[in-house]
C-alpha cells in the first residue's frame, strides 16, 4: 500500500481481507473479581498509559534541554507489565495477573479470495482529474518491481482494469477513424474521377485533425472515448467544406477558365453556403458543451473538439484548397468531358453521373408539379417515422458488454461468516462453470455485515465469446433461483460508473416515503409486489430487513440508582468486555498496532456469564450486571432510511429484455392506481432519474439547437424567410433517423439522441447549398422554377458527395462489435439514417418550400409590382391581362 500510494495520480487506497494484527488483552472474569476490578476500569487505567508526554524545557549547564516522559509500550510485554492496583498486603496487580496479553490478529468480519483463493484486495482509486490510463501504467510499473521482492510463493493479480474498456474503445476508434477517412476520400475520387482534386480535398482531413488535437492539448483534454468518438463520428463532416469549395472550382475549370481565376470565382461563390453550414454545426455543439447535468459532463469535449475541428475545416477550404488549385490543378479542354465519357474506365460512371442529373432534373419538375402530394407524403412519413418511438422505448445508457458484471448476495440477518462463506462459494462454483468466466473475486462481510457478499466477475472478450454478457447472467440467474434463501442482485458494469453493484447505480430505484413506520412498511411491500411482477424487470429488493435477533439487557433505573451505577458505566462495561475497547497503540517501527482489551472468549460465551460481569457503583463496590437489568428479546430493522425528514425505503431492481422506459411507465401506471394514504409518496431514483434529467436537457438542446440555426440562417442569408425553407430538412432528418434505430432493434438513449443533435447540425448542409444557388440564380434574373432547376444542377453532385463521405465515414463506429460499441453504435446509426432520407427528400421537398416562401421575399415582391406596372403600361392591357 505504501508503494502504490506514493504514485502520481492515485487517490485512495481501499484494502479488503488479509489478517491485521492486534495486541489483544484477554481478561479472566474470576481473577478480575478477586482483585475487586472491573473490565472498564482496567480499559480505562490501560488507556491513560502508553504514550510519551512532553514535560517542557531545563537549562542545564547553559544549555537548553526538552524534557519528554516516554510511556510508549515497546514491546508486548510491557503491555502486561502495566500496574492496575495495589493489594492492601502491599503485592502489585498487573496486567498480566489478571489477563492473558496475545499478540494476534482482528476477528475477522470480512473474506476476500480470488477464484477461491483466498487474497488480500487492493482498490485503487485515481484522483480527480488525473488521466485513468497514465494512473494504471504507474501501477503496473510499481507491481513489476515489486514482485521481485515479495516471496515466491505470493502472487499478485490483476483482477479488474479500469484503462482496458478505454484502451479496447480508443483502439476502436482509431480504426473507425481510419477506415472512416479512407471512404471519404475513395468518395471523392468516384464522383470526380480527378487525383488532384482528390489529394487537395483529402489533406483538409489530416489538417483538421492535427489542429483539432491542438485545440483538444490547449483546453487540456485527453484522447479519450468522448473526443475519439467525436472525431471519428465527424471524419466525413471534415472533408465536406473542401469537397464543396473544390467540386465548385472544378467546375469552373470545366467552363474553361485558368486556375487562378477558377480558385478565386469558386470560393467566393460558394463562401457562403459552406459558412453557413459550419456555423449551423458550431452553433448546435456548443451549446451541449455548457449544459448542466450529467449530459453536459460527458459530451462537453465531445461538442468542443467537434467544434473546433469544423470551424478548421472552414478554414483549410478557404485557405489551402483554393491555393493548391490555383497552384496544383490545370487547365481543362472544352472537349474533356467528351473524352471522359469514352474513358475506358471512367465512361460509365461519368455516363451515369450525367443519366442521374437528367433523372433528377425530370424528378424535380414533376415534383413542382405536384408540390401537395409530395409534402403530404413527406408528412405522412415523418408521422410514421414518430409512431415508431413508443415501440422502440427509452433508456439512459444502452446496455453495454465490457465483459464484467457485478453480483451482490444477502443471506438473512443473522447469518454468521462461515455460513455466508459456504453460500458464497457455491456460487463461486456457479459462475466458474460458465466457460466464459476468467476471474471471480469474492468478498464476503461487505462493510462488516457479515450476511452480506460481492463478487466481480470478468470474462473473456466480447470477440472471443459465442454469448452475450446478458445471456450469461440470465444462465447465472436459473442457477441461483435454485439456491434456497439467497437474495441476489446481478448487473453488467456499464460506463456510468466503474462499480454498479451499489443500489444507487440499479436501472431502477424507487423511493417510497411515509410518516408511519408500520404503514409504510404495508406500502412498500405492496409496491414492492407491483415491481416484481412487471414484465423485464430482474432481481427486485426491498430495502427494508428485519435486523438480527437482538437481546435487550434493560437498565433497571431504580435499582441502578439505589446502588448509585450510573448507567454509562454499565453500557461501556458491557461493550468493553463483549466487542473490545481499542484502549491504546503499540508502535512497531512504522506501524501502529492496536491494543484491544476484552473478556476471555468463555466468559462472554452466554447471558449468563455476560450477567456476572461486575460494574464498580458511584460508592467503590461491584455490582453485578445481572442485578441492575432485566433480559428482552427483540429485533430492529437492519438499516433505517430517512429523507427529508421522513421514514424512506427503497426497492430496487435490474432491466433486462425491455427498454427501462417501457418499465418505468408500467410501473408508474401501477403505482398510481395503488390505494395509499394520503403522505405517502413514490420518487424515482437511479437511472430512472438521470433519464428524465437527460431526456429534459436534451429537450433542451434540440430546442436552442434549432434556435441556434435559425439565427445563423438568418443572418447568413439575410432573410427571416429562407431560414424556414432549410429548416424542414430537420424533420426529414427524423424519418431517417429513428427509422435506421428501429430497424437495428435499439432504443432510444443519450448516444441516440446525441445523434438526433448531431444531425441538426449537418443535415441543414444540402438544404443551404441549394437555397443559396437558387438565391444566386434569382439574383440573375431568373423565375423561381428554373432558378431551382438550374440550382439543383449544379448542387445535386456536391450534395451526393459530401453526404456519401458522411455515411461511409460513420459507417465502421456503427457497425463495430467491440466491447462498449452499444454507447457509440447507436450515435452512428441515428446520423446514417438521418443523412440518407434528409439527402434525397430534401432534393425533392426543398425545392417546393423554397417556391412558396420565395413569394414573401421582398424580391418577388418587387418583381410582382414590376410587371404590374408593365401590364398597366402597355397599350391595349386589359384587366384580366
Amino acid at each position: 500500500q505504501p508503494v502504490l500510494q506514493k504514485l502520481d495520480g492515485v487517490g485512495a487506497i481501499n484494502v479488503q481481507g488479509g489478517d491485521v494484527r492486534e495486541i489483544r488483552v484477554e481478561l479472566d472474569l474470576a481473577k478480575l473479581e478477586a482483585v475487586r476490578l472491573t473490565a472498564l476500569q482496567v480499559a480505562q487505567l490501560l488507556g491513560a498509559e502508553g504514550f510519551d508526554v512532553p514535560g517542557g524545557r531545563l537549562t542545564v549547564g547553559g544549555r537548553e534541554l526538552g524534557l519528554k516522559l516516554s510511556g510508549r509500550f515497546r514491546t508486548p510485554q510491557d503491555v502486561g507489565a502495566v500496574v492496575l492496583a495495589a493489594q492492601p498486603n502491599g503485592t502489585q496487580v498487573r496486567v498480566r495477573d489478571i489477563a492473558t496479553v496475545l499478540d494476534t490478529t482482528k476477528e475477522r468480519r470480512t473474506l476476500t479470495r480470488t477464484n477461491g483463493v483466498p487474497n488480500v484486495m487492493f482498490d485503487v482509486l485515481k484522483q480527480g482529474g488525473s488521466n485513468t490510463v497514465q494512473v494504471v501504467d504507474n501501477v503496473e510499473e510499481a507491481l513489476v518491481a515489486l514482485r521481485t521482492r515479495l516471496p515466491a510463493d505470493v502472487q499478485i493479480t490483476k483482477i479488474l482494469d479500469g484503462s482496458r474498456f478505454i484502451r479496447v474503445n480508443i483502439a476502436s476508434l482509431r480504426e473507425a477513424l481510419i477506415l472512416g477517412g479512407i471512404f471519404a476520400v475513395l468518395v471523392i475520387f468516384v464522383f470526380m474521377l480527378d487525383w488532384r482534386s482528390t489529394l487537395i480535398s483529402a489533406l483538409a482531413l489530416p489538417t483538421s485533425v492535427i489542429t483539432a488535437f491542438f485545440v483538444m492539448w490547449r483546453l487540456d483534454y485527453s484522447l479519450n472515448v468522448m473526443t475519439m468518438l467525436a472525431l471519428s463520428l465527424s471524419i466525413g463532416l471534415l472533408i465536406d467544406d473542401s469537397v464543396v469549395v473544390r467540386e465548385n472550382i472544378f467546375r469552373h475549370l470545366e467552363l474553361g477558365e485558368d486556375p487562378i481565376t477558377a480558385a478565386r470565382k469558386g470560393t467566393s461563390e460558394i463562401a457562403l453556403a459552406v459558412m453557413a453550414t459550419t456555423f449551423t454545426i458550431v452553433a448546435v455543439f456548443v451549446p451541449i458543451a455548457f449544459m448542466g447535468g450529467q449530459i453536459g459532463q460527458i459530451f462537453e469535449e465531445f461538442g468542443v473538439t467537434i467544434a473546433a475541428a469544423v470551424v478548421v475545416s472552414l478554414i483549410v477550404s478557404f485557405t489551402v484548397d483554393p491555393m493548391l488549385s490555383a497552384r496544383l490543378a490545370q487547365r481543362i479542354p472544352p472537349d474533356h468531358h467528351q473524352q471522359m465519357r469514352a474513358h475506358r474506365f471512367y465512361g460509365p460512371l461519368v455516363r451515369f453521373y450525367d443519366d442521374l442529373d437528367r433523372a433528377y432534373c425530370s424528378a424535380l419538375k414533376w415534383v413542382l408539379g405536384h408540390r401537395i402530394s409530395v409534402v403530404i407524403a413527406s408528412l405522412s412519413l415523418f408521422v410514421a417515422s414518430l409512431a415508431l418511438v413508443p415501440m422502440m422505448g427509452f433508456d439512459f445508457f444502452g446496455r453495454t458488454d465490457q465483459g464484467i458484471y457485478v453480483m451482490r448476495l444477502e443471506l438473512a440477518a443473522g447469518t454468521p461468516l462461515p455460513e455466508t462463506d459456504r453460500i458464497t462459494r457455491q456460487v463461486e462454483t456457479v459462475i466458474r462453470k460458465m466457460p466464459e468466466t476468467l476471474t471471480v473475486a469474492s468478498t464476503v462481510g461487505l462493510r462488516e455485515e457479515v450476511n452480506k457478499a460481492s463478487l466481480r466477475v470478468t470474462l473473456t472478450p466480447k470477440t472471443k465469446r459465442k454469448r452475450t454478457l446478458s445471456e450469461i447472467m440470465q444462465s447465472v440467474r436459473v442457477e441461483l433461483d435454485r439456491l434456497p434463501g439467497l437474495a441476489y442482485t446481478i448487473r453488467e458494469v456499464g460506463i456510468a460508473s466503474e462499480d454498479q453493484s451499489d443500489a444507487l447505480n440499479a436501472a431502477i430505484v424507487l423511493d417510497v416515503r411515509g410518516p408511519d413506520f408500520a404503514e409504510l412498511t404495508n406500502v412498500a411491500r405492496r409496491a414492492f409486489e407491483l415491481v416484481k411482477q412487471t414484465p423485464g424487470v430482474k432481481d427486485p429488493d426491498l430495502s427494508y430487513r428485519a435486523g438480527p435477533p437482538e437481546q435487550r439487557l434493560v437498565i433497571d433505573r431504580l435499582r441502578a440508582g439505589d446502588l448509585a451505577v450510573p448507567f454509562n458505566a454499565a453500557a461501556m462495561t458491557l461493550r468493553t468486555a463483549v466487542e473490545g475497547e481499542v484502549v491504546a497503540k503499540y508502535r512497531d517501527g512504522e506501524n501502529n498496532v492496536d491494543i484491544r482489551v476484552q473478556m476471555r472468549p468463555e466468559d462472554r460465551r452466554d447471558l449468563d456469564t455476560i450477567g456476572a460481569l461486575s460494574v464498580m457503583s458511584m460508592r467503590g463496590a461491584p455490582v453485578y450486571l445481572r442485578e441492575i437489568t432485566r433480559l428482552e428479546q427483540g429485533a430492529s430493522p437492519a438499516v433505517i432510511e430517512r429523507r427529508d425528514r421522513q421514514r424512506q425505503m427503497t426497492i430496487v431492481a435490474q432491466v433486462d429484455g425491455r427498454s427501462l422506459g417501457d418499465v418505468i411507465n408500467d410501473i408508474q401506471r401501477k403505482l398510481d392506481a395503488l390505494p395509499r394514504a394520503s403522505g405517502y409518496t413514490f420518487d424515482w431514483g437511479g437511472e430512472a432519474e438521470q433519464m428524465e434529467d437527460t431526456i429534459d436537457n436534451m429537450a433542451l438542446a434540440l430546442t436552442l439547437a434549432v434556435l441556434f440555426i435559425y439565427f445563423v440562417l438568418a443572418s447568413q442569408f439575410e432573410s427571416f424567410i429562407h431560414p424556414f425553407t432549410i429548416m424542414p430538412s430537420l424533420l426529414m432528418a427524423l424519418i431517417g433517423a429513428l427509422g435506421a434505430l428501429f430497424l437495428g432493434g435499439m432504443s432510444l438513449s443519450m448516444a441516440s439522441m446525441i445523434g438526433v443533435v448531431l444531425l441538426m447540425g449537418l443535415v441543414t448542409k444540402n438544404a443551404i447549398l441549394l437555397v443559396d444557388a437558387a438565391n444566386q440564380q434569382r439574383a440573375l434574373g431568373k423565375s423561381i422554377e428554373e432558378s431551382l432547376l438550374t440550382a439543383g444542377e449544379l448542387r445535386l453532385r456536391p450534395i451526393l458527395m459530401t453526404s456519401a463521405a458522411m455515411v461511409l465515414g460513420m459507417l465502421p463506429a456503427a457497425v463495430g462489435g467491440d466491447e462498449g460499441s452499444e454507447f457509440f453504435s447507436p450515435m452512428a446509426v441515428a446520423v446514417i439514417g438521418g443523412v440518407i432520407t434528409s439527402t434525397f427528400l430534401t432534393l425533392l421537398v426543398t425545392p417546393i418550400v423554397y417556391s412558396w416562401f420565395e413569394h414573401f421575399t421582398l424580391r418577388a415582391i418587387r418583381e410582382r409590382r414590376s410587371r404590374a406596372r408593365s401590364l398597366e403600361a402597355a397599350p391595349g392591357a386589359t384587366a384580366e391581362e
